[in-house]
């Protein structure tokens, strides 16, 4: 059977592009506009008709959105010729050499396991808005290219996702990659509509007041991922790379590794400026004590301004310290919020809502400098936060952000505990040890 695919689906350059990318793995898009939803879509349709008895998913967070969009462009973009059956309650699609392209939604907030997917053999895999999904999705899909075709041969494994810029775990997984098998292809508006095509001009002009989206969605700009609950503005963010002439201050944050893959970090400010950030994965207490001790003295920091995170292994660390008369600053991002006199349209929710908060407003006055660390970077455009009827603001959790991120925002909370005891926060509890004759 011969089929006039082009009568379907006429590829751009750009789409030609990464539709000879030979990479396991590949990222399609950026802009809006770009075409990264038919691309994925005739990529599914390529793996399908190219290994007979294949099988293949296209993934997307909700069934609804996916039912409307993505589904609709298949159905656009695939001849009714290759497709056998089309069954409407599993959203499989059977074609006439029996692959099969099944449609799935993957919301870890109502399937916690993902076991829609977790069960599954296939051959090739795509998920379009990628940026929706947690990157629990992506690893679980990866693992699910098993598939052995009816002729006992495998096919090329390979995973395709398309999304806007957004800050979550595709930019270290992809943008940021030097990965041969994890690759970005960036898609532009103007790769498929004429700059000045009426939807170009459209896009410009809803977009006219706001440049920084205006970058990120006509040309793709990762660098600026503002959401409407972003706590720190990305523009503050990259304007704090130079150095400032700050208050003369050392301070110190300390987050302690609390799980198999995080990673203990110590972050020193001096002058506002970032001088230091050490990472370590899987450290002991004792490691973590001394290099605090080590880094005390040798940036001569005052203990009551070295701050340690007191949750799990934290708990530990601080013991430790103090048993050696480091009086340090325990931080609970638990507890209730420190009693600050002034007008404040929202309250903390908690202390860590509150020393985040402190953070973005020293970013947003300029109070931090030296900032280069792309990952940390990252990490900071990720936190978010929420607020409650009762006006009290929230920034979420640090498992929240791991589930956007695909990893611990530790250099975040270092950064945050360095900064907030940078203010003197009182004197830590000291055990009084009684005197002779009381």
């Amino acid at each position: 059977m011969r089929i006039n695919f082009a009568k379907y689906y006429e590829p751009k350059p750009k789409q030609i592009l990464a539709h000879k990318c030979r990479a396991k793995y590949l990222l399609f898009g950026g802009a809006m506009g770009g075409g990264k939803s038919w691309w994925l879509c005739a990529e599914a349709v390529k793996n399908a008709m190219k290994y007979e008895g294949n099988r293949l998913v296209i993934v997307r967070k909700e069934l609804s959105v996916l039912k409307r969009t993505t589904l609709v462009t298949f159905l656009s973009i695939c001849p009714k010729e290759i497709i056998k059956n089309f069954n409407q309650t599993s959203l499989e699609v059977t074609f006439v050499n029996g692959s099969v392209l099944t449609f799935i939604d993957a919301n870890i907030a109502k399937d916690p396991l993902l076991q829609k997917i977790k069960g599954l053999e296939i051959g090739w895999f795509g998920i379009d808005e990628a940026n929706e999904v947690s990157s629990e999705v992506y690893n679980v899909l990866k693992t699910r290219l098993r598939w052995i075709l009816p002729n006992c041969e495998k096919p090329r494994y390979e995973g395709r996702l398309t999304s806007n810029p957004e800050a979550c775990w595709l930019i270290p997984t992809f943008i940021q990659s030097s990965n041969a098998d994890e690759v970005y292809i960036q898609s532009l508006t103007t790769d498929n509509y004429d700059e000045d095509s009426e939807y170009v001009q459209n896009l410009k002009d809803a977009f006219k007041d706001n440049p920084n989206l205006l970058r990120k969605y006509l040309y793709a700009d990762w660098s600026l991922t503002d959401t409407i609950n972003q706590l720190i503005p990305s523009e503050t963010i990259i304007k704090s790379t130079d150095c400032i002439n700050g208050t003369e201050f050392i301070s110190m944050g300390v987050d302690v590794a609390r799980y198999g893959d995080d990673r203990t970090v110590f972050t020193v400010l001096k002058n506002g400026n970032i001088e230091l950030i050490e990472s370590y994965p899987q450290t002991s207490i004792t490691e973590v004590t001394t290099r605090t001790i080590q880094l005390i003295n040798d940036y001569g920091i005052d203990s009551n301004h070295v701050g340690v995170d007191g949750v799990g292994l934290g708990a530990g660390v601080i013991d430790g310290l103090r048993q050696q008369s480091y009086y340090i600053i325990e931080i609970l991002g638990g507890n209730k919020p420190e009693e600050i006199f002034g007008e404040e349209t929202f309250k903390p929710h908690n202390l860590r809502s509150q020393i985040y908060w402190q953070l973005r407003e020293d970013f947003i006055n300029g109070n931090i400098g030296n900032l280069s660390n792309e990952v940390l970077k990252l990490e900071l455009q990720a936190v978010k936060y929420e607020i409650y009827s009762d006006k009290s603001l929230k920034v979420i959790s640090k498992e929240a952000i791991k589930k956007l991120l695909g990893k611990s925002p530790d250099l975040a909370d270092s950064l945050a505990y360095a900064n907030w005891v940078r203010y003197y926060r009182g004197i830590p509890n000291i055990p009084i040890l009684p005197s002779a004759g009381y």
